[in-house]
């Protein structure tokens, strides 16, 4: 029986996975993300490659000592957040610390570009909305940051790309990542020489790009010692988070989308060919080459993890658990306190990391039940506001969403999210659809799996489906296009249109 699996660099916590070939999962393992002191409140902690490279071979080194010596590793491939990459040197040295995602130090970079490229031409490159989270502009925040340091690097590798790259010695990316630097032309789909002139960055520090679930190399005998594979196991491109997760619950083709609740909420849904014209580009949702081979998407999202997070803190919740049921016993409309979600910058369609979060509506009587209640409904409106554009955008009704991440684990969460949404919402029996996508890119890669297809129908197992209330989802209807659409504008000037 082949054993593969899949690796899962995320901004909270690493994971992996072993799956047989019928998709049953065989083995499990996960620790916290490593992580350096960020050495002030104001911006987010750091990470050190090394840790990363060394939490990951000691993952394998877990999955395998649960596998036992009967049972050896196929072919593994890794999954990791976008965005954040590694400079290395010619020896493979990783040159300066990794800067996370959602890092703000790089908010400069964003009138920086204004003032050379027009924000539409830049989607029309690249698929991406102007934004600060973007790899081109990490790599110019350390170029002006330790110039003579950034003169030595060699490469530049996304956190999937640098394990990769540990395991093989290869230096490569996929498409998948490619698409999160606002450095590659998505139509042609290699580097762009117009972005990389106008960034003034040398095109020898982006590697090969080629498609997920393609072997980019074997495991060498160095990283054969430090994981416990055997040398010679094939490593198989992998992904950006959200998209390998997408592969993995069925997310390729028109009709359902993919909702991913982690540090970021996000909503994925698939695309024939890409979207590049100015519709999409002042829409703030971004287009990128999916797992799938030969086939695109369109994501968009907002810190909607991070802002629960925030939220269990800031009013005193033992658990999140604790946090959902303090909401679920205030009633719907939570006595009346609305609640704009923007308090980590708002996502699409108005991309702004200065947007403001804020309750409204205070009154003595409303209890911490009620705060808590209408920040989950505010939550439950930003995501529909989400999901219209997409719908609008693409011509797509979207029948489904399928709902993946540690926000998807409470059942009372899901339901609010079903009546405001007013679809149904799946969660599927699998919870770690990230490293579950990048075990079946490896089995793609080796043969396992004849294609996408066939990986899809073995993998994805609904779980849990929780229906829209009609009288409810009628209720947060009215209150979603007749409140919540005009509360935004009255806090930033910028104009809100009724989906």
């Amino acid at each position: 029986m082949s054993i593969l699996l899949g690796l899962d660099l995320g901004t909270t916590n690493c994971k992996a996975l072993a799956i047989e070939r019928n998709g049953k999962l065989v083995a499990r393992a996960s620790a916290p993300t490593p992580t350096l002191d960020a050495g002030s409140k104001a911006e987010a902690p750091m990470y050190d490659a090394e840790a990363l490279w060394h939490i990951s071979a000691r993952l394998i080194r877990e999955i395998e000592d649960q596998l036992g010596p009967e049972q050896l590793i196929d072919a593994l491939s890794v999954a990791s957040m976008g965005e954040a990459g590694v400079l290395v040197d010619a020896s493979g040295k990783a040159l300066a610390p990794v800067l996370t995602w959602h890092d703000r130090r790089t908010v400069p970079w964003i009138e920086w570009w204004r003032q050379r490229l027009r924000e539409s031409q830049i989607y029309a490159i690249t698929g991406l909305p102007l934004d600060y989270i973007y790899s081109a502009n990490k790599l110019l925040w350390h170029q002006a940051k330790d110039p003579q340091t950034f003169a030595r690097a060699h490469t530049w590798l996304s956190l999937s790309d640098w394990i990769s790259y540990r395991l093989t010695g290869v230096r490569s990316t996929s498409y998948s990542m490619a698409s999160r630097t606002m450095l590659f032309d998505l139509s042609t789909r290699q580097w762009s020489d117009e972005m990389l002139r106008l960034a003034g960055l040398p095109e020898y520090l982006m590697p090969p790009a080629l498609p997920s679930g393609q072997i980019l190399g074997q495991v060498t005998a160095e990283a054969a010692r430090e994981t416990g594979l055997l040398a010679g196991t094939p490593v198989v491109a992998g992904g950006h988070d959200h998209i390998c997760a997408a592969l993995a619950t069925g997310v390729t083709s028109p009709g359902h989308a993919l909702n991913s609740s982690g540090t970021a909420e996000t909503i994925l849904s698939a695309l024939d060919a890409p979207l590049l014209d100015g519709n999409v580009s002042s829409s703030g949702l971004c287009c990128g080459c999916h797992t799938a081979r030969d086939r695109y998407y369109l994501v968009g999202g907002f810190m909607g993890g991070a802002t629960v997070a925030w939220l269990g803190q800031i009013l005193g919740a033992e658990s999140l658990t604790d946090l959902m049921d303090e909401a679920a016993e205030a009633p719907v409309l939570a006595n009346d306190i609305w609640f704009l979600p923007y308090v980590g910058g708002s996502g699409p369609p108005h991309r702004d990391p200065h947007a403001w979060g804020a309750w409204l509506g205070l009154r003595l009587h409303h209890t911490r039940s009620d705060l808590a209640r209408a920040a989950m409904e505010g939550l439950g409106f930003a995501l529909r506001y989400l999901l219209s554009g997409h719908q609008q955008l693409t011509g797509d009704t979207i029948q489904e969403l399928r709902s993946v991440g540690g926000g998807s684990r409470n059942g009372w969460r899901q339901q609010l999210k079903a009546d405001i949404l007013g679809v149904p919402v799946e969660v599927p029996e699998m919870g770690e659809y990230t490293a579950h996508g990048a075990g079946l890119l490896a089995g793609i890669g080796v043969g396992v799996f004849a294609d996408e297809a066939q990986a899809e129908a073995l993998a994805y197992r609904p779980n849990k489906r929780f229906e829209p209330d009609p009288i409810l989802s009628k209720t947060y209807d009215d209150a979603y296009r007749n409140v919540f659409l005009n509360l935004y504008p009255t806090l930033r000037p910028l104009p809100l249109t009724s989906h």
